[in-house]
């Protein structure tokens, strides 16, 4: 999940032929509405989002499966402030940062995938 038209599409691409199967949006609304409908064994979660932040998006995650929270990565974008720092830090969830390193990003998502 990504706001970012451009981002969204490279990391499909990527993911796809990496073998992947792919779903993407561009709202947390819209993921909200996935994840109740089907289990993923990997949520890409940006963390700006227009219509609700991923962190909140994460709490949300939560109270559907907390489950599904160990199956996130968050990326980010921007410096990170005072309160993602915080959540990061509660949370133990892994990120990446924009602009993300494709052979690390590839290694958050196997850790993530082998557990």
């Amino acid at each position: 999940m990504d706001d970012e038209p451009t981002t969204l599409q490279f990391l499909s691409r990527l993911l796809t032929d990496e073998g992947h199967e792919v779903d993407t949006v561009d709202k947390a609304t819209e993921a909200l509405e996935k994840v109740r409908d089907k289990r993923y064994k990997l949520i890409l979660l940006d963390i700006k989002m227009p219509d609700m932040s991923g962190i909140e998006l994460y709490e949300k995650l939560q109270k559907i499966a907390k489950s599904l929270t160990q199956r996130v990565l968050f990326i980010t974008g921007d410096v990170m402030g005072a309160r993602t720092a915080a959540f990061f830090s509660r949370t133990k969830a892994p990120y990446i940062t924009k602009p993300f390193n494709i052979e690390q990003l590839k290694k958050e998502i196997n850790n993530i995938l082998s557990e």
